[in-house]
């Protein structure tokens, strides 16, 4: 019972200030993401753990280590109904529209991330090639969940957020589906024969499992869901959501990939309460990524040595500046369509976010290193930075050149009056 009491205690703690930085950070039309990682690390082992605060102060506000598996289980709670919100909410004709670009981003960005990452992190960190490649891949897809947050801030680029959406909801499952795959690999014994066939047999099972699983629970609970009541439409699609991602997996699939392609077909079949669903949803969801982020913060606990965090942060930009470089040749002849402030917003907007969160501790602790924790954290905290300074500064200039716009149109009517 004591235990209980401790976890309770530490989850409301976190998610309560959580909540806090979120309403302030609302109210100013900022997204939240890194504030909330910062409210976890001032909490966590990184400041109260320090020897030099340790030698004074044997104390520390939240103990993660102390909350079992509860943390684990939020982040695939999390993720799962991130992804299926996601895609839920994804309108056929948006898909259709941007499907080109945005499946080319999704799929190929996280295959060249992975590769390029990964002999980064060989490079930098020396390691071993199948622990680098795991960091490049956890590292490689876009945060859908961070994404929505620049809705107020993008609302001049509504083209562009439109394929930033679809491309983080497309590659959630497979910026999973690598890492797990990944994490195979690293369970060999020393000596086992690696039989590349057999991964590659693996990989296309799981997606075709995963996205047959996904298709006919999406069909099959479409028609149950027309007898549902309002008041119980959205508790029945969460249900449905986690069956999905459990039933994936259990047949060999890509529980994430099944999650994706249920939501897609449920939410643009015809389907009742709609609205209300996704009132819930979103207000569900803002408390899953509160806790994860801020648990994240809470849980890893960052090598303060100077030179090992100049390494980290590098590792952290080059994330960040080897987007604009794939996307340029990805993109290529779409900046005519999307604008230039547009294109440069499609390079720069790369958040990491929940999926990398979910996959980090499990991959520390296959590897046995908290190096893995440490640049996920990183990761995550300057790309959604650098994510929000973008979307900011290209969200203002066009509101600025909007109103300038408006105001000259204005002039003639008043001249005349």
């Amino acid at each position: 019972m004591a235990d209980m009491v401790l976890i309770v205690s530490y989850f409301s703690f976190l998610l309560g200030f959580g909540v806090l930085v979120a309403n302030i950070m609302k109210k100013v039309r900022i997204p939240d993401t890194f504030l909330l990682l910062l409210v976890g690390l001032v909490t966590g082992p990184t400041i109260w753990r320090n020897p030099a605060v340790a030698r004074y102060l044997d104390f520390i506000i939240v103990d993660v280590s102390a909350m079992s598996v509860v943390p684990d289980f939020l982040r695939t709670l999390a993720l799962v109904l991130i992804v299926f919100t996601g895609a839920f909410n994804l309108d056929f004709e948006e898909l259709r529209r941007f499907s080109d670009l945005s499946v080319t981003l999704a799929f190929l960005l996280v295959l060249l991330n992975t590769l390029l990452l990964g002999a980064a992190a060989k490079l930098i960190f020396r390691l071993p090639w199948i622990p680098a490649l795991l960091i490049g891949a956890i590292v490689s897809g876009t945060d859908a969940s961070v994404i929505f947050t620049f809705e107020d801030t993008l609302k001049e680029h509504a083209d562009v957020l439109t394929i930033l959406k679809v491309e983080s909801i497309l590659n959630s499952p497979l910026s999973v589906l690598i890492p797990v795959l990944l994490l195979d690999l690293l369970s060999l014994s020393p000596g086992a024969v690696f039989s590349p066939s057999t991964y590659f047999s693996q990989f296309w099972l799981m997606v075709v499992a995963g996205i047959g699983s996904g298709v006919v629970i999406g069909f099959v609970i479409s028609k149950i869901l027309t007898m549902m009541v309002r008041e119980y439409s959205a508790l029945i699609l969460i249900s449905i959501a986690l069956l999905t991602f459990g039933l994936s997996e259990q047949v060999g699939g890509s529980g994430m990939l099944g999650v994706a392609i249920a939501g897609f077909i449920i939410g643009n079949l015809a389907f009742p309460h709609k609205e209300k669903v996704r009132e819930f949803q979103s207000e569900f969801s803002d408390m899953l990524r509160i806790s994860v982020f801020t648990l994240l913060g809470a849980q890893v606990f960052l090598d303060l040595n100077p030179y090992l965090l100049a390494v980290e942060l590098l590792f952290a930009l080059l994330v960040f500046v080897v987007r604009p470089v794939f996307v340029t040749y990805l993109a290529r002849g779409s900046e005519e369509e999307v604008g230039k402030e547009g294109f440069t917003l499609l390079k720069l907007a790369g958040p990491r976010g929940i999926s990398a969160a979910a996959m980090a501790p499990i991959a520390a602790a296959a590897v046995g290193s908290t190096l893995i924790m440490d640049l996920v954290f990183m990761v995550i905290f300057f790309s959604v930075l650098l994510s929000t300074v973008t979307a900011r500064v290209i969200g203002r200039q066009r509101s600025k050149e909007a109103e300038s716009e408006g105001g000259s149109e204005k002039s003639p009517g008043s001249a005349d009056g």
